[in-house]
């Protein structure tokens, strides 16, 4: 018998149950998700974190020591380093979190194993990181038309990385296919998006609490003793093992926030296609013909 999941994913969903639906999956697959997302893209987050807790201090110590050469060239490889960072986690995140989700479809949550998520990972991953590169230069030109076309361009174009997991779509064709399906639910679109932000903002402030403590108290007891701010480019943040397992736990806050933001995007995405194409519903007629076509098997 064919495993049916618990949660229906193409079915016409209204506000709220998009993103009801989006808590009660991270309920129900909470350690497998989260297992997969940390070993795929934890390490990424959490060097993206460290890098940016370098790039925070680098700039702190930049303006205490004024220009340099050398000051300036490390800042512009830390920065650039960032950014490659950035870069990438914005298309392994949603990679890891989409490609879990297709495992669902086929697999309990106890039976879901890290090859299963892990499944045309490379390729998936080539093509967002095509299409976000696309489709930051659209948005940055759209900001220069009066900023609202960009911010127009940025809500369509954020059920891309969607589009290109679940129907394995090129970046291209995933921009058409973008425009088709928000069609008349773009302010929808906005609204979701904003109230996950919201909700990912208190959740990575709450995770990111005990490294900003850990930091300011080690900055208010290196000038305490030196009596001004010069003494903080010998304190070694990084290496402080405190400071270490703060970044880890940040990183997990990180991968929780950039989720429920992409899974309610995917259940907007299903939502979308419902009401276009009928997916779901084609589905379970179908799911009906094989099933009375099995019973009249058993019955002659």
């Amino acid at each position: 018998m064919a495993y049916t999941p618990q949660i229906e994913f193409y079915k016409k969903r209204q506000f709220g149950d998009k993103l009801n639906m989006t808590f009660v999956f991270l309920r129900e697959n909470a350690w497998p998700y989260l297992k997969a997302q940390l070993l795929i893209s934890g390490p990424i987050l959490l060097l993206s974190n460290i890098l940016m807790s370098q790039l925070s201090f680098g700039m702190f110590n930049f303006g205490e020591q004024g220009f340099s050469p050398d000051i300036i060239i490390d800042m512009f490889s830390l920065y650039g380093l960032v950014l490659i960072s950035a870069v990438v986690t914005s298309a392994v995140l949603p990679a890891a979190a989409y490609g879990y989700m297709r495992a669902y479809e086929h697999k309990a949550p106890v039976d879901i194993r890290i090859p299963d998520v892990t499944k045309n990972l490379l390729s998936r991953i080539f093509n967002l990181l095509v299409f976000n590169v696309l489709t930051a230069i659209v948005v940055v030109i759209g900001m220069f038309f009066f900023f609202i076309p960009g911010v127009y361009l940025m809500i369509v174009l954020s059920l891309g990385s969607a589009i290109i997991v679940f129907e394995d779509n090129n970046p291209i064709d995933a921009f058409g296919r973008a425009f088709k399906l928000i069609k008349d639910k773009w302010w929808s679109t906005l609204g979701l998006l904003f109230v996950t932000a919201i909700i990912g903002y208190v959740i990575s402030g709450l995770f990111s609490i005990p490294r900003t403590l850990l930091v300011f108290g080690d900055v208010f007891t290196s000038v305490q003793e030196s009596g001004d701010f010069s003494s903080l480019d010998e304190s070694n943040f990084g290496s402080n093992p405190l400071s270490i397992l703060f970044s880890v736990l940040e990183t997990f806050g990180a991968i929780l926030t950039y989720s429920i933001s992409f899974l309610a995007l995917a259940f907007q995405y299903f939502n979308l296609v419902e009401r276009r194409e009928s997916r779901g519903l084609m589905s379970r007629i179908e799911q009906m013909d094989d099933a009375g076509t099995t019973e009249d098997e058993e019955t002659y």
